[in-house]
């Protein structure tokens, strides 16, 4: 048995060497981070130029890559490519090895950040044609689902989808040939699905056959990822000014997009798979199990547990797109900052402020009542100054009256609850912007309930 006292100079530096291997190992086990969503991408990637195929699932993963420290990533799924019969791990792989030369870069901003092999580990094969489940159509993408979700960790598996959702559905349909029914209810409760359109033929056998299970389905809204709205933000020559040139390996790798879309109008940035994504990104904004709230991910209704595209007006426009890019500033700064995270330190970069409300953020009011909003204890962990905009999020909320609020643009804001003959509900979103390049956003939510039955609280 060794002597952890003894006083061996040889011994001691092998001790030392001993306890760094340790916390090395300790650091690449990538322990579980309760805080954080579980996550699987299935993407139909297919190319990694912007001259041949498809490239937006390249341009999605290039992004992805760089939010994986806001997540506990589980897989990460080669589906079907649309138009060729073959699913393409190999060009997962060869971006996450590019992400792997900038990966020590991004941990000096957030150790958080998974090594490239732990997510190497996590790149798994599906089925190469689409829209077959059943016998002898297992994949080890759909048994790597079944295992990820068996886990005893209790928090639900986001699977985000791309392309299709053949593999989630083949381990829906492998649990539910093999297990009990309680078996299946546990293994379903467990699954979350943003699916982007219904690519192949299983997103509607899963909404009929396992109804209970959380799907969110965005036809039309991923679309906002890039038209509609300031699209100044998604040219040829944004992407080669914030994301190819200057900003290491995984940036350079990112393609500008040369057209391809049934119009013909889409050029530079199409992303339309992103807003999986963004839905998840833990912001303040929004609300996982509420996606009627909205978020950078878009807003969608539905009654249970299945939800589909909504509507926000922007301006002149009211449409299921302005849902997603009336964020796009703002994700767009995010994006922005991430790729200056993997060429410089982190005195050089900016990093998003802390958005905080002094008070509860869900409250009941009478009618007429002041309605007090304190953004104390907000901050910029860089040291910058802060700027604060209170807005009204009519769409989220049942009260579709106007609303004004006083000092929208201080610290301290308030508003005159309306005067209602039954419960409304109102969303205020307070976004707290920072003063650094690019200027970036977090956020918090109020939700005020006015009732007419609560009492009157004077000030």
């Amino acid at each position: 048995m060794i002597d952890l006292k003894c006083n061996c100079p040889i011994m001691s530096i092998i001790l030392s060497a001993l306890l760094a291997l340790l916390m090395c190992a300790a650091a690449s086990a990538q322990v579980p981070d309760e805080t954080r969503t579980r996550v699987i991408v299935s993407t139909d990637i297919s190319t990694l130029v912007a001259t041949e195929g498809e490239p937006d699932d390249t341009e999605s993963m290039v992004r992805f890559l760089l939010y994986t420290n806001e997540f506990d990533v589980e897989g990460l799924i080669a589906s079907h490519a649309n138009y060729k019969s073959r699913v393409n791990p190999d060009y997962i792989r060869a971006l996450v090895n590019l992400y792997g030369q900038v990966r020590d870069n991004l941990a000096l901003h957030d150790p958080r950040y998974p090594t490239a092999q732990y997510l190497l580990d996590r790149v798994k094969a599906g089925y190469p044609t689409r829209n077959r489940i059943g016998i002898g159509f297992d994949t080890e993408a759909s048994d790597w689902i079944i295992s990820v979700v068996d886990n005893p960790d209790p928090r639900p598996v986001w699977f985000i989808a791309w392309g299709g959702t053949r593999e989630v559905a083949q381990a829906l349909w492998r649990v539910q040939t093999t297990r009990s029914a309680a078996e299946l209810k546990a293994f379903r409760n467990k699954i979350r699905i943003y699916a982007i359109a219904d690519q192949d033929s299983t997103p509607p056998w899963i909404r009929t056959n396992h109804p209970s299970v959380f799907y969110i389905t965005n036809y039309y809204a991923f679309r906002g990822m890039y038209r509609d709205g300031d699209t100044s933000l998604v040219t040829p020559a944004w992407v080669d000014t914030n994301i190819r040139f200057g900003h290491g390996p995984l940036g350079a790798v990112y393609p500008n997009y040369k057209g391809g879309d049934p119009w013909g109008q889409v050029k530079g940035i199409k992303e339309g798979d992103t807003p999986s994504f963004l839905y998840l990104i833990p912001n303040g904004l929004g609300s996982l199990e509420n996606p009627s709230w909205g978020s950078w991910g878009g807003r969608f209704l539905g009654a249970g547990p299945q939800f589909f595209d909504t509507k926000d007006t922007v301006g002149s426009d009211t449409s299921e797109r302005a849902t997603t890019y009336r964020w796009r500033l703002a994700f767009q700064s995010s994006f922005r900052a991430r790729l200056d995270w993997c060429v410089m330190p982190p005195d050089q970069a900016n990093h998003e402020p802390v958005a905080e409300v002094h008070g509860e953020l869900t409250q009941t009011v009478a009618p007429t009542q002041m309605v007090q909003l304190s953004a104390v204890g907000s901050y910029d962990p860089d040291g910058g100054d802060v700027t604060y905009n209170w807005d009204y999020y009519p769409e989220p909320g049942s009260y579709e009256g106007p609303l004004s609020i006083k000092h929208s643009d201080k610290k301290h804001a308030m508003f005159v609850a309306p005067n209602v003959l039954a419960p409304q509900t109102i969303h205020i979103i307070l976004t707290v912007t920072d003063s650094g390049q690019p200027a970036l956003r977090s956020y918090k939510r109020i939700i005020v309930t006015v009732d007419p039955n609560a009492p009157l609280i004077e000030d």
